[in-house]
């Protein structure tokens, strides 16, 4: 009887015993299916976002998973695929592997894998790309090559370039002298406006080779309907900030070629002249950005040659010759700033030929920094030598084109960037389908995931390139 009842006892016990005991592994394993669940889902989108395009980074420091994967079809199912292959991976890492079933106990499987909201590149104008290129050159260059660029816009707004409309006041000039005849063949007025229609082949006809390659833009981002994600999620700065635009336009110089800096990219030579005019050859592109240069430097010019003094009394002298052989005291005057205009013209003249040939020309001059000092060689102004490469004062090619950027539009600017790095792109191995509506680098997905111990879970998580701020 002794025996009997101590056997009984130790069975009730060893009963409440154990099933506390196998409460505990049935929980453990319930915590272990979630942490596991936690984990795959975090190496999935790892994973995924390990795919980023190769070249994009190599060439442009853009991080983005170019949902095309090499061909011509752009569809986030195949990164849903690519997501839901990594997960059920990592969920059965020893499946088919000698484990004499002892993985059977963590099993889980994929029942389900959803990407619910994605960040295209081009979403929001291109706000996405603009983001990141904005974080490559604070990465580079750190934020001081923002203020480089600040001070020279902040200069020419200053100048008061803008606002000095060096056609309107000529004509003012000219509508003075109308039906004054200056009895003689040529007058340096003359030989130096004869010049001004053809001021693309002058500059040409100085040993300057112009690209003629013709842009290929009708499948461009900014020539095509786009395909929308969800916009910027939560982004950690404005990228439309003054600060911010000033470091873009610093990027789009540092990644884009143009007239001074080949890249050798094979579809456009021009690029920077692209963003800022937007036309479909390289020489439509030059010739404008010339023209613009051409502008801002002849304002310039002609608004210091006037403050000149000593520059002054050689046209008034010149002038006051003119006006007693011809017996007419009254055109002294105008005759004068006729020939400061052109003084100012011809200057304009040799400074956008030192740009293009990497040389510096302040934005505004003094006297003594002019490269015409005498109204002698106005007449042969395109016979003086100018700066090389390097050489001089002031701001390259470079930082007038910076400058111009700045204050040109912004959406086209961005929308233009995405159309030069698709055209390059699309001439590498694997990319011939490239597009930047294809690109995601913020994805949000949801799992659910069946265990083999009869659990189901469901888990949502996100993942970015850039820190996501709450």
């Amino acid at each position: 009887m002794k025996r009997g009842t101590i056997t009984v006892y130790l069975s009730l016990t060893l009963t409440v015993i154990l099933s506390l005991t196998l409460a505990i592994i049935e929980s453990a394993r319930y915590s272990a299916l979630r942490m596991r669940t936690e984990m795959v889902m975090q190496m999935g989108l790892m994973s995924i976002f390990a795919e980023y395009n190769r070249d994009l980074l190599k060439d442009y420091d853009l991080l983005f998973i170019d949902t095309t994967y090499g061909t011509k079809k752009a569809d986030i199912t195949a990164t849903e695929d690519h997501l839901k292959k990594y997960i059920r991976y990592n969920s059965r890492p020893g499946k088919g592997i000698l484990s004499f079933g002892l993985d059977e106990m963590m099993a889980m499987d994929v029942k389900d894998a959803g990407i619910t909201m994605y960040s295209y590149a081009s979403d929001q104008g291109g706000r996405e790309f603009k983001r990141q290129a904005i974080h490559a050159v604070k990465d580079h260059f750190g934020m001081g090559v923002a203020k480089k660029i600040a001070d020279n816009v902040k200069d020419y707004e200053k100048s008061g370039i803008d606002e000095y409309d060096v056609d309107k006041r000529r004509a003012k000039v000219e509508k003075k002298l109308k039906g004054v005849d200056l009895k003689v063949n040529k007058c340096p007025v003359d030989e130096v406006y004869d010049e001004r229609p053809g001021i693309i082949e002058t500059l040409v006809s100085d040993g300057i080779a112009v690209s003629d390659k013709k842009l290929d833009l009708k499948n461009t981002a900014s020539h095509r309907t786009l395909v929308k994600g969800d916009g910027v999620i939560r982004p950690d700065s404005n990228p439309d900030s003054v600060q911010n635009e000033l470091l873009f336009d610093q990027y789009l110089r540092w990644k884009m070629s143009s007239f001074i800096n080949d890249l050798s990219h094979s579809s456009c030579s021009y690029e920077l002249e692209y963003i800022l005019n937007g036309k479909n050859t390289d020489q439509a592109n030059f010739r404008d950005t010339v023209f613009k240069l051409f502008t801002i430097r002849e304002a310039a010019d002609t608004m210091a040659v006037f403050k000149d003094s000593s520059k002054k009394a050689q046209c008034k002298t010149l002038a006051g010759v003119v006006a007693f052989i011809l017996c007419n005291p009254e055109i002294v005057d105008p005759l004068t700033d006729m020939l400061l205009f052109t003084w100012g013209f011809a200057e304009s003249v040799v400074d956008v030929r030192t740009l293009l040939k990497g040389g510096k020309v302040p934005l505004m001059k003094t006297g003594d920094e002019f490269s015409i000092q005498h109204i002698g060689q106005l007449v042969l102004f395109l016979k003086l030598p100018v700066s090389g490469a390097g050489t001089g004062k002031g701001l390259d090619y470079g930082d007038y084109l910076t400058m111009l950027l700045a204050a040109g539009n912004k959406d086209k600017k961005v929308m233009r960037a995405m159309d030069v790095i698709e055209m390059n792109m699309r001439t590498k191995n694997g990319n011939k389908g490239f597009r930047m509506d294809a690109c995601i680098d913020y994805a949000m997905a949801d799992v659910v995931l069946d265990a083999k111990a009869g659990y189901t879970f469901t888990i949502r998580r996100d993942y970015s390139y850039e820190p996501i701020v709450e």
